[in-house]
């Protein structure tokens, strides 16, 4: 069968919008761009009083769904078990070619639905973490069933070649993507408060405990002390018990009030009209997001990166190219974070070279149109070896 002529299915179990949603809904529209049928399971269950964010973008996206399953995050027999009914009933209803699997619960699912069946569709998992998946048995049952796998690093593809058993030819390294971006639109320098004196480091990070908002402020300080016209923008939003606990104590209490700009959760637009406004792109650990699309949203934007080495991050914003440093990882102390952020604030030649080295590395390696294209390659490789099994 030719991927032209196939119906593909995406699962995703999950109504939040959580890290992974926003890649798994660009793969989606970014396929169907390219002439492919492909349509997305939404879930029905949310908490109650929830916003069922992942149904507002994909309708946003134009991207065709599929209701009926429950699509719980965490682990539950008897939705398990409702919604595997539900998949068998979708897939002989849409005589479905090939589910694309994004999260562990909805690949369990997959896995189970397809047991048994005379014509099984084939199944691809997404995977967005760093790290391959603990093998569990849960996720040894979904691998068995599984063709091939989207990796978004070395380590990830590796372990579920070693752990799994794919064959290596059936794993595809994808590095995370980004959207192109319009590099000369508006920036937010006015509306901040900000002058042409001031450098401007962001990050964007949901306001947790984890997400390592001493390190921060810490950082903050000592770059304060050594340029004292820098300001630092958070791009983020918590609960009111975590903003003051991690957030507006700890920059009263390190004299950081005139430093700081707190414009909260900002998207679409006005994300990106923040984005130009940086100087500078800073980022501490990952969250829910594995692949940190942050960090690909500000090198899209040419913004030279200060990270530490938790996760995926020393992979995304090194280079495949020789010479070219799109930013740096650094220990995840405040002096380590505090000097190369001092360098780039401090330096205009050397802030736009590695910036122009970020925008490069977004532009050519986190394209998202040649990631689909590699997607339906797999996808193509998926089919192919369905029908032989048919035969």
């Amino acid at each position: 069968m030719n991927v032209a002529d196939a119906r593909i299915l995406h699962l995703f179990a999950n109504y939040k919008w959580t890290g992974p949603a926003d890649p798994a809904i660009r793969a989606a529209a970014r396929l169907r761009a390219l002439g492919l049928d492909v349509t997305f399971a939404q879930g029905i269950v949310t908490h109650r009083g929830g916003e069922h964010r992942m149904a507002e973008e994909l309708a946003h996206a134009g991207v065709p769904v599929v209701v009926g399953l429950e699509l719980r995050k965490h682990f539950h027999l008897g939705a398990l078990l409702r919604d595997v009914r539900a998949l068998r009933r979708v897939i002989a209803r849409d005589r479905c070619d090939l589910l694309h699997c994004h999260l562990p619960a909805d690949h369990l699912i997959a896995a189970l639905a397809v047991r048994g069946l005379p014509q099984p569709p084939a199944i691809v998992r997404s995977l967005y973490d760093p790290e391959p998946p603990p093998r569990g048995l849960r996720s040894r049952a979904a691998f068995r069933a599984t063709f091939g796998a989207i990796a978004p690093t070395r380590a990830a593809a590796e372990g579920v070649i070693a752990g799994f058993g794919l064959p290596p030819g059936r794993v595809l390294l994808q590095p995370p993507v980004t959207e192109p971006r319009r590099l000369d639109g508006p920036d937010l320098r006015a509306a901040w408060g900000l002058d042409g004196r001031h450098r401007v480091v962001g990050i964007t990070a949901r306001i947790q405990p984890h997400r390592r908002f001493d390190l921060l402020w810490a950082t903050a300080r000592a770059v304060v002390d050594a340029v004292p016209h820098a300001r630092f923008v958070l791009l983020g939003r918590g609960n009111e018990r975590d903003v003051r606990e991690h957030v507006t104590e700890p920059i009263a209490r390190l004299g950081l009030q005139g430093h700081v700009v707190l414009p909260g959760y900002q998207k679409g637009a006005a994300y990106d009209a923040a984005l130009r406004t940086l100087d500078a792109f800073l980022f501490l650990v990952p969250g829910s997001d594995g692949t940190c699309r942050a960090v690909c949203d500000a090198m899209a934007f040419g913004r030279p990166v200060v990270s530490t080495r938790a996760g995926i991050l020393p992979e995304l914003i090194a280079s495949p190219r020789a010479g070219e440093t799109p930013g740096h990882a650094c220990d995840d102390t405040p002096a380590a974070l505090a000097a190369a952020l001092v360098r780039y604030l401090r330096d205009d030649a050397l802030r736009a070279r590695d910036g122009a080295a970020a925008l490069r590395r977004a532009r050519a390696d986190m394209d998202p149109v040649a990631a689909a294209r590699r997607t339906a390659a797999l996808y193509q490789q998926a089919l192919s070896a369905r029908g032989e099994a048919r035969r």
